[in-house]
């Protein structure tokens, strides 16, 4: 099996695992920030609906993406445009399709060139590692969104 190809598998794992675990929160708790600094279920979903937009270009045009303040507001404002956990589920399912593509079609031979990312105040990653961002933070959301089903008593795997 291509590296891209697990990638690929370990990427819609990780999107349906976040995404039963946010349609099975409470209606009355998608808002829910508990002691104050938590990041509610719905807040931590519209990201993941627009996430994968931002690592399309980085492995199809390998460039790093604009991360200016006019991109920070642009991306929260779409986010904002997702106000349901159903429609988060939607976009991100679409989003998450078009990446897989790309990723699966990326060149072995690519795999070890390294980029600069603006993101932790910049970072050299391999495309390797590239290729695995979206995977990797639909991941930390889903142990996120666990810890607010464990706060609330929900013990259930969903």
């Amino acid at each position: 099996m291509r590296y891209q190809d697990q990638v690929v598998r370990a990427t819609q794992k990780a999107l349906d695992d976040v995404c039963r675990a946010a349609l099975a929160m409470p209606e009355d708790r998608l808002d829910w920030v508990p002691l104050g600094e938590a990041r509610p279920v719905l807040s931590q979903m519209q990201e993941i609906a627009t996430a994968g937009t931002w690592f399309i270009p980085i492995i199809r045009d390998r460039k790093p993406p604009e991360f200016d303040e006019h991109a920070r507001k642009e991306a929260i404002r779409l986010r904002q445009t997702f106000d349901t956990i159903e429609k988060c589920v939607e976009a991100a399912r679409n989003t998450t399709s078009e990446l897989c593509r790309e990723i699966a079609a990326f060149p072995d031979g690519g795999l070890e060139d390294e980029m600069r990312l603006p993101f932790g105040g910049g970072v050299v990653m391999t495309m390797a590692d590239v290729l695995s961002m979206h995977q990797w933070n639909l991941v930390y959301h889903l142990g996120q969104i666990n810890q607010l089903q464990l706060m609330l008593g929900d013990r259930e795997m969903h």
